[in-house]
């Protein structure tokens, strides 16, 4: 299955200093504190992440990252698309660029972290071929963290 990019999407990949970025990142960290709180535990993003900065019109409106975490597993990072933008099947686009980089360097198993107030995100997952699994660290304490897992 491969998502359609819409008229005047691209996809590029940038650091994760890139100011565009940054703020997708920190947007996406704001709406996940409005909808758990500000308990949650803020995860650094580690130096070794690749992201891939998606932009429609030239506006960037989405974002993902694959952190390689051990010898054949991969870690889906930081994926948000702005809520002016969803509907249009965008994360899926994102997902698949994701997935296809992963494939690209070796990774043949992908796993990320959702939350349970996170709907679109779960249903996006598990129609993808995500397979819940047991919380890996450092959501292993966190009741409202889903982790999900799939093999390439």
């Amino acid at each position: 299955m491969t998502a359609e990019l819409i008229e005047g999407t691209e996809l590029r990949a940038v650091a994760g200093t890139d100011p565009a970025l940054l703020a997708l990142t920190t947007a996406q960290q704001a709406e996940l504190a409005a909808t758990y709180g500000e308990d949650q535990p803020l995860v650094a993003l580690h130096p070794d992440i690749s992201f891939t900065l998606l932009l429609l019109d030239g506006t960037p409106v989405g974002c993902v990252g694959l952190q390689p975490v051990s010898t054949g597993l991969g870690e889906i990072k930081r994926m948000y698309v702005d809520p002016s933008a969803r509907g249009w099947g965008l994360s899926r686009a994102l997902l698949e660029a994701v997935e296809s980089e992963a494939h690209r360097i070796g990774l043949t198993r992908l796993r990320l972290e959702t939350g349970t107030r996170q709907h679109e995100a779960i249903a996006l997952y598990s129609n993808h071929g995500y397979q819940p699994i047991a919380p890996y660290p450092p959501f292993e304490n966190e009741p409202a963290s889903l982790c999900f897992a799939k093999d390439l």
